[in-house]
């Protein structure tokens, strides 16, 4: 007799798009884990600079292919999180539609960018004040 052979649905992959720096880890129910890769990227070169995005980022996005499955689950059990809410996370059905919604999405801040020195020139004064100026204290 034949012996009852068992189908696996398989599904496409998708990509999916994560400005985070570092990426995400999601635990899935059935105890696999899927990792995002961040903005940075993880394929850097030994000779890369840092800060600089490594071959697997798009636009200030990191790319990760995984199964569509896997990204139904992770937008059912976190789609109403604030990073897949406010697009910082997403998926996309092809490469083309994906780098544009990048490009759409690509000045949009985290909230977890490194602090910039040239934004709040007071700080730079000689004496820490703000005016450069140090302030007499009344005696």
């Amino acid at each position: 007799m034949p012996e009852a052979t068992q189908e696996k649905k398989v599904s496409k992959p998708v990509k999916v798009y994560c400005k985070l720096p570092n990426g995400i880890r999601y635990d899935l129910p059935d105890g696999r884990r899927v990792r995002l890769v961040g903005m940075y990227g993880d394929e850097r070169s030994p000779l890369q600079v840092s800060g600089l995005q490594g071959r697997d980022a798009v636009l200030g996005f990191g790319v990760t292919t995984i199964d569509a499955e896997d990204w139904d689950q992770i937008v059912k059990d976190h789609g109403k999180s604030d990073a897949h809410v406010n697009g910082l996370i997403f998926a996309a059905k092809d490469d083309k539609s994906g780098t544009a919604e990048a490009r759409e999405k690509e000045g949009e801040k985290t909230g977890l960018e490194p602090y910039d020195p040239t934004a709040h020139p007071e700080d730079k004064t000689t004496d820490g004040t703000k005016n450069g100026k140090a302030e007499e204290t009344a005696e």
